[in-house]
């Protein structure tokens, strides 16, 4: 009997390049970690994550951060992101 099964673990439909050009742009982020999309600016992209945040910060000083929502995402959760215009 064939195993027709795909292993999707390690592939993904998000071009991670492309997340880097999104920087400071407010997007739409839908996360296998929330049921809703989360509307944020990109704050930061490094290898494994993306974070957002509710606008873009030039400086973390003087900033109330009980206030200030902040996502860490696994760049393995991502299902789509994409610029709001």
């Amino acid at each position: 009997m064939l195993n027709n099964t795909k292993n999707y673990k390690n592939e993904s439909c998000i071009d991670f390049e492309e997340i880097d050009t999104l920087l400071k742009k407010y997007v739409r982020v839908k996360t296998y970690l929330s049921m809703k999309p989360i509307f944020r600016e990109i704050l930061e992209s490094t290898e494994s994550t993306i974070t957002v945040v509710p606008e873009y910060i030039e400086s973390f000083e003087d900033i109330n951060y009980d206030k200030l929502i902040t996502y860490l995402l696994p760049k393995s959760s991502l299902i789509e992101v994409k610029e709001i215009l």
